[in-house]
């Protein structure tokens, strides 16, 4: 796998702390009334698990998580085994690595039930932050289960992810991935946006970074497969912690990806810990060529290629980029599996002739909140996140 740098076209755009947009979100059906009064109880980020070390005073990855990344080559081999080590990342197929809170009870204190879920408060650089973690029914702490981090968009809210009558948006929680698990393998997590729903960059990174700390010292997580998705504005926020926390993710998911008008992490020759990072992440982006929000072509050339000069395989020259296979018609879909890179950092661009609606479907009407019952999009999403 090649390390190449960002072609100044690209990092040109979006390296720096922009205004946020709204990406036009909107949700509907019973919410959680904000005013109620919570437990004080909380965790705060001096009380966080020592599985997170330190990096100029901000969180680091935590050892258990980069405990099977010493080294060898960054090149996939033919006899590699699922217990391979690499300079980064995992073998396909890896052994889990359980998390520090693997054996034991879980010490958070909830702030309050939710269906389907539990609230729970972390003070991050000194504000409080709410976020929701939902187990599997079949919850064992012994078992080391997946950790799949959901963002929310723009005009919806963390507990949406968690309960919500059925819809174009939220059709079943957690971008239906928890119908998806019906062997109780995942944990989910949904953080709150501030200020009004909204995400705003680095401190949102810390905020992501130390819960996923707290995470892993309270429950029995597979630290080498935490997965990160969001649809508009929480792909967006998703697209900027696949930049940045490459230690933390396995996989990114987005719906409708923009690297503009939001908050990317800074390039810079020594990255800090919430700076952007030439390490490959696996990633798969869902976009409509319609799309009157967050602009088709503009994923294809900007987010795309930031991604793939990341997880090139080594004899891939990084100024011929391969170009997707698109969907052409006025039905359907297409997706992509890119052959260029890295086996063990796949890429997959799925296109369809809609617009801005991340249940994407095959039926002829191509209006957005048309189709969502027919939505192929989950279990596409399944099998990507599994091959790992």
């Amino acid at each position: 796998m090649k390390h190449v740098p960002v072609p100044a076209l690209l990092s040109s755009l979006c390296l720096a702390a922009l205004v946020a947009c709204g990406d036009g979100g909107s949700s509907s059906g019973p919410e959680g009334d904000s005013s109620e009064t919570l437990s004080s109880a909380d965790v705060s980020s001096e009380e966080l698990s020592s599985e997170k070390g330190s990096s100029g005073g901000k969180s680091s990855i935590s050892s258990s998580s980069s405990s099977s990344s010493s080294s060898s080559s960054f090149s996939s081999s033919s006899e590699a085994t699922h217990d391979t080590t690499y300079a980064f990342g995992y073998a396909m197929k890896n052994s889990p690595g359980p998390s520090t809170g693997c054996g034991s009870n879980s010490s958070l204190q909830a702030a309050m039930l939710v269906e389907n879920g539990t609230k729970y408060q972390i003070t991050v650089g000194g504000k409080k932050r709410d976020f929701f973690v939902t187990l599997p029914a079949n919850y064992d702490n012994a078992k080391p289960h997946k950790l799949l981090v959901a963002f929310h968009s723009m005009g919806s809210k963390a507990e949406d992810l968690v309960h919500h009558s059925p819809s174009a948006d939220h059709p079943s929680p957690y971008y239906a991935q928890q119908a998806q698990d019906t062997t109780g393998d995942y944990i989910f997590f949904a953080p709150q946006g501030n200020d009004n729903g909204t995400w705003n960059g680095r401190d949102d990174h810390q905020f992501v970074d130390e819960t996923i700390t707290a995470l892993f010292g309270n429950f029995c997580i597979d630290t080498t497969r935490v997965f990160v998705t969001g649809f508009g504005f929480g792909a967006q926020i998703a697209f900027g912690l696949a930049l940045d926390l490459q230690e933390r993710f396995r996989a990114a998911v987005t719906y409708a990806v923009a690297d503009y008008n939001t908050w990317l992490p800074p390039s810079v020759s020594s990255p800090g810990r919430y700076d952007a990072k030439q390490l490959p992440i696996a990633w798969m982006n869902v976009q409509g060529k319609n799309d009157g929000m967050h602009n088709y072509n503009r994923a294809l050339t900007s987010a795309l290629p930031r991604i793939l000069e990341r997880n090139l395989k080594d004899d891939t020259d990084p100024r011929d980029l391969e170009r997707p296979r698109e969907i052409s018609g006025n039905t359907g879909h297409v997706c992509h599996d890119f052959e260029s890179v890295d086996p063990r950092f796949p890429v997959k661009w799925c296109s369809w002739p809609g617009g801005f609606q991340w249940t994407a479907h095959d039926t002829g009407n191509m209006a957005v909140g048309w189709g969502w019952e027919d939505t192929w999009v989950p279990a596409e999403v399944r099998a990507f996140l599994e091959q790992f």
